[in-house]
């Protein structure tokens, strides 16, 4: 395995990821209030635009595949091959975005803008962490998401390569 590309890819794509998703959360601040814990949700759901919805998936869908994409390439560029090498490449990859979208999007921006979410105002920051945050990146990325990005990173990279 190549560590310093790993390191490199993983992150430009989470200084990417989190730029991306920090634009379009400034750009349709309500839209994202559909992956909030389930009080903010009902709170914020008669505020919600579904074309704002939809936006935000146009924004986050395409995000995904290119860095899917792009870390299938890279890593057939530099040479890794074999399945478990890619798989663990992708994986060490999107962990380096869980980590970012962890510290970025879900501990500091919330403090800067729960004001622009109608229905969040008032939430406390420790539970969102403990009800949403921690879990979602603790076990949901590390179990679920991580494994399918070096799944479809291996595969992209047996594919090409």
């Amino acid at each position: 395995m190549n560590w310093p590309r790993i390191i490199l890819d993983g992150v430009s794509m989470s200084l990417l990821f989190n730029a991306v998703v920090g634009l379009g959360f400034l750009l349709v601040p309500q839209a994202y209030s559909t992956m909030f814990p389930k009080e903010i949700k009902e709170a914020a759901a008669p505020f919600v635009d579904q074309k704002d919805v939809r936006t935000m998936k146009l924004i986050l869908y395409p995000l995904y595949l290119l860095m899917f994409v792009y870390w299938g390439i890279s890593a057939h560029f530099a040479d890794i091959s074999g399945f478990r090498y890619l798989f663990w490449t992708g994986y060490a990859e999107m962990t380096m975005v869980s980590i970012s979208d962890f510290l970025i999007l879900d501990v500091w921006l919330p403090g800067k803008v729960r004001h622009m979410v109608k229905g969040a105002e008032h939430w406390e920051r420790k539970e969102w962490l403990l009800k949403l945050a921690v879990p979602e990146h603790c076990l949901g990325w590390t179990f679920l998401v991580c494994p399918i990005a070096g799944l479809i990173v291996a595969g992209i990279g047996l594919l090409i390569g």
